[in-house]
This record gives structure tokens, C-alpha cells and sequence, in this order.
């Protein structure tokens, strides 16, 4: 064996490691609550009575743990723990090893808030590994005595009931003597009154056990309220995951777009000033043409004019190739820019619709909170109606033992 721990279930039906021996252990084989979250619901699919069971939590760790009940439910020593130990791989457990479990519940958990627990924990533990303990097979319910409690209440009364024939056998012809007239109505009285304490008690007991199912089932009914809120929240967390893409996507489409409206105004720029400068050369090109019908005589001066005149046709050519290019490069920067409004749209409505359902999730969330909410007030009212009713039980018990109406 390589160690053992005591783990708590609170009011949530969450599990908590309480103790372990030896100290580290759970750090040392890397247990965690969340490792033995599905022991723990192998346990408390068992009608929350106390059970015993052996098995892998993973590939390195086997596990004999005994879980001792639920608090409306059988137990044994303290409801609502479990006992778990770490096997090894050469560990062959006897017949008895429940059987010594149990016996470390029944002894070791209603002293859990003792000083020196730990000690006496590590002990036991010493004792379980040499299988030097008895086993303990007796279980309690709750607002009952236990198996040995009622045995040494049935010797009791059997001792008192065999005194009471003694003397009566010795005295019966005195007390026919003296007997009193009324003493067989106050018999007969005594029969009655202990025949409806009777029947009261049993009313008492099945409304207790009516009560206990219904708390049981509200249980249940909250621990699925429960898996159900936690998996909307997961669905939450994964739509809150799947905005946050969308809106990584729809920054980055934004960043392209600015970049792309950039590069269109310096293309414009650039189109821009080749228009002035083209507008420049064809001033240039009417004032020579006036120029030349100024001159009658044709010479030097007007092949200059016509040689400049070709040379800006040439340029003007070029100009106008130049712009014609600059012209598609914007047509093309323009498809693009629409493509990239188009997607910004898309991604736009997506993101809608995924706040929508994301709205829609947090009102279901709400919702089971507010059911959850319900079914503590169910419960805490149902813990008190059994909190009456067993006193009434306590103090019809009491009226029975004091009147030795049994």
C-alpha cells in the first residue's frame, strides 16, 4: 500500500481532501479532487448508502475506497466521507479488507476534530496494512439506535420483564386480594394510550421515511440542475472563445482595409499630379502651335517647333499609358476594397448572432440559478419538518420509558 486519505463531500456535492497519510502523499502521486471526481460519482450512484468498491483512476493508480453514506441514509461512524487507499501492484487484499475499512470509519471519523487525529489516523493505517483489524459490518440510521445499542435496550427489558414475572408469580394471590376495583379500567387505559403512542410512532416514522425520499430525490434533482448550469457555462466560455476569434478576424480585416485605402490615396495622388503635368505639355503645345501660324517664312525656328511638338506627343503617349495603367490598378484596389466591405458585413452579422446566443445562454444560466435557489428552500424546509418530527418522536419515546409503558 502506498498511503490512504479521508475525503469530505460538502453541501454542493463537491469533494475535498480532509486528511491523508502520509503527509504528501496526494502530492506525491499527483491526486488531485478533480482525478477522483468520478469515484466519487461511482459512490453516490449507489443509492448514497454506504458501499465498498476497488477500482483504476488511471493508468499508475488503483484505489480500494469505502464510501460511508449519506445523512438521511445508512452510515457508518460519520456521513458523507469516503476512505480511500492507494494500492501497490503486489497488494492482495483479504476477505476482510471492507470489513477493516469500515471498522477505521466507525472509530477514527467522530473524533476527526481530536488534536492528536493525525497520529491516531497513521496508526490505524500501520494496523490496516498488517491486517491486524477487526472487521465492523454494523451500520447506523439516522434517528435510530445502533445494532448494540438496541441489544443491550432488549437485555435490559427482558431482565426487567423476567423481575416483574418473578415477583408477580410470588405475589399474585396478595395483589388478587388487595387489587382495587379499577385497577383492570387504568390496565385498559395504560393498553390504549400505548396503542396510539404506538400507532403515532409508526405515522411519525413513515412520514420520516417520506421525507427522506423527497429530500433524496430533490438531491438528485439539484445535482442535475448543477451538470446542467455547468454545461451552459462551459457552451458560454466556448461562444465568449468563438467571439473572441471572430473579433481577432474582424480586426485584422479592418487593419487590411486602412492599409488598402492608403495605398488608393497615394495611387490617386500619383494620377492626380500626372494629370497636371499632362495638362502642363498640352498648354505648352498650344502656345507653340500659336507660335507657328505666327511665322510666314517656314526655317530653322519651325522644325525646332515640330521636333518639340513630336517630342511631346511621345510624352503625351506615355502620360496617357502611364495613367491608363494607374486607372487599372485602381479598379483593381477598388474590387478589393468592396470584397474586404463585404466580409467586414459577413462577419459583422456572425458576430451578432453569436452575442444573440451568448444573451440567450446567460438567460437559461439565470434561470437554473434561480431553480437551484428553489431547491435549497425546499430543502432547508424539509430539514426542519424533520427536525420537528423527531422531537416529537424523542419526547413520545420519553413518555413511553417514563410511564415503562413497554
Amino acid at each position: 500500500m502506498k498511503g490512504i486519505i479521508i475525503i469530505e463531500f460538502n453541501e454542493n456535492g463537491n469533494l475535498v481532501i480532509s486528511t491523508q497519510y502520509p503527509i504528501n502523499i496526494c502530492e506525491f502521486l499527483k491526486v488531485t479532487p478533480e482525478l477522483l471526481q468520478s469515484l466519487s460519482e461511482q459512490h453516490l450512484a449507489r443509492k448514497m448508502e454506504p458501499n465498498y468498491l476497488e477500482m483504476k483512476i488511471n493508468e499508475e493508480i488503483t484505489v480500494s475506497s469505502f464510501y460511508t453514506g449519506f445523512s438521511f441514509r445508512h452510515y457508518v461512524g460519520k456521513p458523507n466521507y469516503a476512505i480511500i487507499v492507494f494500492l501497490s501492484e503486489d497488494d492482495f487484499l483479504m476477505d476482510d479488507f471492507e470489513g477493516m475499512m469500515r471498522r477505521i470509519a466507525y472509530e477514527l471519523l467522530p473524533k476527526k476534530e481530536a488534536l492528536n487525529f493525525d497520529d491516531i489516523f497513521g496508526r490505524y493505517y500501520g494496523m490496516l496494512k498488517n491486517g491486524e483489524l477487526t472487521p465492523y459490518w454494523d451500520e447506523t440510521i439516522e434517528g435510530e439506535t445502533s445494532k448494540v445499542e438496541r441489544e443491550e435496550v432488549e437485555k435490559k427489558e427482558k431482565e426487567k420483564a423476567e423481575e416483574v414475572k418473578k415477583q408477580s408469580e410470588g405475589t399474585d394471590i396478595k395483589t388478587e386480594e388487595v387489587a382495587p376495583p379499577d385497577t383492570t379500567e387504568k390496565i385498559k387505559e395504560f393498553q390504549e394510550k400505548i396503542s396510539n403512542l404506538e400507532s403515532l410512532m409508526n405515522e411519525k416514522s413513515s412520514k420520516i421515511r417520506e421525507l427522506t425520499n423527497k429530500f433524496t430525490e430533490i438531491k438528485s434533482d439539484n445535482t442535475t440542475l448543477t451538470t446542467e448550469r455547468d454545461n451552459l457555462k462551459k457552451e458560454l466560455s466556448e461562444q465568449y472563445i468563438k467571439l473572441e476569434n471572430w473579433s481577432q478576424q474582424m480586426a485584422d480585416l479592418n487593419e487590411n482595409n486602412v492599409k488598402l485605402m492608403n495605398e488608393n490615396k497615394g495611387l490617386t495622388s500619383q494620377i492626380e499630379q500626372k494629370k497636371e503635368e499632362f495638362e502642363k505639355k498640352e498648354q505648352e503645345v498650344q502656345q507653340l502651335q500659336k507660335k507657328l501660324h505666327g511665322f510666314d517664312d517656314v526655317g530653322k525656328e519651325y522644325e525646332k517647333v515640330i521636333l518639340e511638338k513630336e517630342d511631346l506627343r511621345v510624352a503625351n503617349r506615355s502620360l496617357n499609358s502611364e495613367v491608363k495603367a494607374l486607372e487599372k490598378s485602381l479598379e483593381k484596389l477598388s474590387s478589393e476594397l468592396e470584397k474586404v466591405k463585404n466580409q467586414n458585413s459577413i462577419h459583422i452579422d456572425s458576430i451578432t448572432s453569436l452575442k444573440l446566443e451568448i444573451k440567450e445562454l446567460k438567460e437559461q444560466l439565470t434561470s437554473k440559478q434561480e431553480e437551484d435557489s428553489e431547491v435549497k428552500n425546499q430543502i432547508l424546509d424539509l430539514k426542519k419538518e424533520l427536525k420537528v418530527l423527531r422531537r416529537e418522536r424523542d419526547h413520545y419515546m420519553k413518555i413511553v420509558k417514563d410511564n415503562d409503558l413497554l
